[in-house]
């Protein structure tokens, strides 16, 4: 059994770590009250100078999901948030499995496999994405004194 997921590719093939990030984002000065969450997307073989450099495309916008400020339940607004994170990285599924053709820097075509590696999220984000409820956390079994 191979110890990675890159020994268990075939030959000549690689990995493409997916890079998510979402912060909620202010929409309105008008009124106040409209905010959604941006969706980025980049791959973790960019160097982190190409990564944030506007001009250089290594973070891309791959949908915004609104947000209700009076709307349904938090566990609604939730479940909502989940679908639609599983829907936007959906057509990540079958290359994940199956390999897609990329064509790299140096010119050769590879078979490679993205697979995500990171959700980059402040806390609010992080308690959505996992389904926990906000101001929780895990319980600490170990003695302060210790």
């Amino acid at each position: 059994m191979a110890d990675t997921f890159q020994e268990s590719l075939p030959d000549g093939s690689t990995v493409i770590p997916v890079i998510l990030g979402s912060d909620k984002t202010m929409h309105s000065t008008l009124s106040g009250d409209k905010s959604a969450w941006p969706v980025y997307l980049s791959i973790g073989n960019l160097s982190k100078a190409k990564r944030r450099s506007v001009k250089s495309n290594g973070l891309i916008l791959i949908g915004l999901l609104p947000r209700c400020p009076n709307g349904p339940k938090t566990h609604t607004i939730n479940i909502a948030y989940q679908e639609s994170m599983a829907t936007m990285l959906r057509p990540l599924e079958e290359p994940a499995k199956s390999g897609m053709k990329v064509l790299c820097a140096d010119g050769r075509t590879r078979h490679a496999y993205p697979q995500i590696a990171s959700f980059l999220a402040d806390y609010p984000e992080q308690c959505n994405i996992t389904g926990i409820k906000y101001g929780w956390g895990p319980r600490c079994e170990i003695d302060p004194d210790d």
